[in-house]
């Protein structure tokens, strides 16, 4: 197992490097004599155009064939069905070049475009970092400032960063705003274990409580044909959604629940760095151990989301992290999950096991869409994205098409249909994954009003969400660095951060002992600077 995981990684990191392609803008096509980036310059001519290409008012935005954008951005379903980017292009005639890839790959190849300097006109999606913000936008002017874009031509997102709160998150320390804000209900907790239920049951197990029920559920898991299927070599106890694996959150079992910078909350809610401690060298050492025995999926590091979720829909695993169990095991119409949220377990000799939450119900996402400087006329794509922030738009492009698996019943007032209705093929071709880059931003009002002809028969997240509150610690306080601080806390944060990810995946994956590393682990940390680091986040949050 321990030579097919090396064997994985490294042909996991060939292939990225091989098939490496650059981010490239497009700009638009016809129209590089009335290029202007430069707000002041923008003037509405005889046409009611602004400089010969976008029309102040209404759609669509421009004259068909006249502009173009590229926008990179991580997803992983086909291009070809997500009926969004017609829908849009038909209302603005602005057609919309999508480089997409799965998250991992798309990771890789963001950091070497913006090292290159040849990349997209719009990045998107989960890609960027609050850091990345003030690195590429706030000190080196590669994301550009949008506020006076959003004031100017942009009503509805202006309606968005207008909110009580908003703006002040939105703000980086120099006064501007670089993305556009993504404002949304949320459950308190995202990403968390899900048990199959039905396996349990068809062992006649308990749910667990403590780490070892864990492990013996899991022995259970392996050993058994708990799936049913007559081959005992199939099930997989353990797995994880490739890009949220939330490993620093599970280590709450431990009593030290941590964020991927190593960071947790301590009795009286104030930051304490963790990735360091025995609590959490016990973390790791307990899911090596499970590795060991063969109770983790073997690809657990190395495989992507559609290889994920395809061992989820053969029906292979016991437990996965996810945000929700139908992202790796899909729930025929009308019935209740397989799976239900693990309970937060309680390690050895742990009094108080705890979870970091990622929200406090209502979440505002700021680092999700920038314009980068490559981008030729930003007034067209800002007004592109006002256009999605139509409320209209931005529910289709969460739940499906008006007639078909929505309606429209009055203002901020929808209906989603029966799916049960549908056809098989109709169901996957309108799924939530498949209408849209999910990972882009939009605008659904916290107020609105949403009926279901056929309600959800059990809702994982609030059950999650309930379950999980007595083990709930302050949501972590967001802050932006200051300029002061800006380049070094990056540095700081990226090479402490890729540390405590590339060895915990080590020890786990058993390519390393930690016994015999934790010393130099540690000994690294203080190398790349954790006291320096820990005494500007704790100055950031106001704790100096």
């Amino acid at each position: 197992m321990k030579n097919k995981l090396i064997r994985n990684i490294s042909i996991l990191l060939s292939t990225l490097l091989i098939t490496q392609t650059l981010l490239t803008g497009c700009g638009n096509k016809n129209n590089s004599a009335k290029v202007s980036s430069n707000i002041e310059d923008l003037k509405v001519d005889e046409n009611g155009k602004i400089n010969g290409l976008m029309y102040e008012k209404g759609l669509p935005l421009v004259d068909k064939g006249d502009y173009e954008f590229s926008i990179f951005v991580d997803n992983s379903t086909p291009l070809e069905g997500q009926f969004m980017w017609q829908l849009l292009e038909n209302q603005t005639n602005v057609k919309v070049n999508v480089q997409q890839n799965d998250y991992a790959i798309a990771s890789e190849k963001y950091g070497l475009a913006l090292s290159s300097g040849d990349y997209a006109d719009v990045i998107a999606g989960w890609l960027i970092s609050g850091n990345d913000i003030l690195k590429y936008g706030v000190d080196m002017g590669v994301f550009i400032p949008l506020e006076e874009y959003i004031e100017k031509y942009a009503p509805n997102i202006q309606k968005v960063l207008d909110i009580p709160g908003v703006r002040e998150e939105m703000t980086a320390p120099d006064g501007h705003i670089y993305s556009i804000p993504y404002v949304d209900k949320a459950p308190k907790v995202h990403f968390n274990p899900f048990i199959n239920q039905k396996w349990l049951d068809n062992l006649g197990l308990k749910m667990p409580t403590t780490t070892e029920e864990f492990r013996e559920v899991l022995r259970e898991f392996k050993a058994k044909d708990a799936n049913g299927n007559g081959n005992l070599n199939d099930e997989i106890p353990f797995s994880a959604d490739p890009n949220h694996r939330n490993l620093g959150r599970l280590a709450g079992w431990f009593g030290i629940p941590m964020t991927s910078g190593g960071f947790s909350l301590d009795e009286e809610g104030k930051l304490k760095f963790v990735a360091n401690t025995e609590e959490y060298k016990k973390f790791v050492e307990y899911m090596a151990s499970l590795n060991a025995e063969g109770l983790i999926d073997p690809e657990y590091f190395t495989q992507d989301r559609p290889t994920w979720r395809g061992k989820g829909d053969k029906n292979l695993y016991g437990v996965s992290v996810a945000y929700w169990s139908e992202d790796f095991k899909k729930v025929p119409l009308g019935e209740v999950p397989d799976y239900k949220p693990l309970p937060v377990l309680k390690g050895p000799n742990v009094d108080n096991p705890s979870w970091i939450p990622e929200s406090d119900s209502i979440i505002v996402r700021r680092s999700q869409m920038v314009i980068t400087d490559k981008a030729k006329n930003p007034e067209v794509i800002i007004r592109w994205f006002d256009n999605l922030y139509e409320v209209d738009n931005s529910f289709q492009s969460k739940y499906g098409p008006f007639g078909i698996t929505t309606e429209k019943i009055g203002e901020n007032h929808y209906k989603l249909y029966d799916r049960a209705k549908l056809d098989p093929e109709e169901n996957e071709k309108y799924s939530f994954d498949n209408i849209f880059c999910q990972a882009l931003p939009r605008n659904i009002p916290i107020d609105i009003i949403q009926e279901e002809e056929n309600p959800k028969l059990y809702d994982e997240k609030k059950d999650t969400d309930e379950l999980y509150e007595p083990y709930l610690l302050p949501k972590m306080k967001s802050y932006w660095v200051t300029e002061e601080y800006a380049a070094k806390l990056a540095e700081y944060s990226k090479a402490i951060s890729d540390h405590i990810s590339k060895k915990t995946a080590e020890w786990v994956s058993g390519q390393a002992d930690i016994n015999k590393e934790w010393d130099s682990y540690c000994k690294q940390l203080e190398k790349l600077g954790l006291k320096e680091y820990i005494r500007i986040n704790k100055e950031l949050v106001g704790e100096n």
